[in-house]
């Protein structure tokens, strides 16, 4: 039985990241087509002033985790297994994408990655607040059943 130890050039490690990031888009992509929704466990909280979507679950941490102004279209997770959210960004927002990333770098978050795939694009960052470390990936996916001006957000906390 032949044993391959893993990627081992920097093509093979390359194209093992890009085949992850369009996994993670993929699958993103399937939650913003599924339609909206919110978890059982909600609040009233959300980052929309119109009051239409849905509201945030009861535990996202959303002082410490700012999300672009607009319509939450769906949310849902817990902190133990982590959050997920599709927001609509306003009208009045040109680059949902580059305005949710300059959300969370102006709250201190630091960019690690950035990924784009066919149109799809996912930035993954992460901030220490309050002795956690949060892990956000925001992305987008063109022709989503959001719009184009929506966004996904995947939070986990450690």
């Amino acid at each position: 039985m032949a044993v391959h130890p893993g990627p081992t050039t920097h093509g093979e490690r390359h194209r093992t990241a890009t085949v992850m990031a369009v996994v993670v888009v993929a699958l993103c992509a399937m939650g913003l087509l599924a339609g909206c929704g919110s978890d059982s466990s909600s609040s009233s909280a959300s980052p929309s002033s119109s009051g239409v979507g849905v509201p945030l679950p009861k535990d996202f941490p959303a002082e410490r985790v700012p999300v672009l102004r607009g319509t939450v279209l769906s949310a849902g997770g817990t902190a133990a297994e982590g959050w997920n959210l599709t927001v609509q960004a306003t009208a009045t927002v040109a680059a949902a994408l580059d305005s949710a990333v300059k959300t969370l770098t102006d709250a201190g978050y630091t960019q690690q990655q950035k990924t784009a795939v066919g149109g799809d694009q996912v930035v993954i960052l992460m901030g220490k607040k309050e002795g956690k470390t949060y892990t956000v990936q925001v992305g987008s996916v063109p022709g989503a059943a959001g719009g184009p001006n929506s966004v996904f957000y995947q939070v986990a906390v450690n």
